[in-house]
């Protein structure tokens, strides 16, 4: 494990090979995880930095964990705290 990220209801780590894992009451089920730089969580979100600039976030959608409407490309640097990412 290279880095761990937790926040109130959910974890995440990034392994050695760029891959991470989530677990807690909102998990990154269906969430591509592969190629992962950096992580963060906050009390009801993460969100993963990918090395190709782009981002990916999950958990409760009102603290961050739906990005859909977001552009999550070209991203330099991630940051969660308090209840949202």
């Amino acid at each position: 494990v290279a880095d761990i990220s937790c926040g109130s209801t959910m974890c995440v780590a990034r392994k050695n090979d760029s891959t991470a894992v989530s677990w807690g009451w909102f998990n990154a089920t269906g969430v591509d995880l592969t190629d992962i730089a950096d992580i963060s969580c906050g009390g009801n979100a993460c969100v993963a930095r990918r090395n190709d600039g782009t981002a990916v976030a999950w958990g409760n959608n009102h603290y961050g964990g739906d990005a859909s409407d977001v552009d999550l490309t070209d991203v330099a640097d991630i940051s969660c705290g308090g209840y949202a990412c």
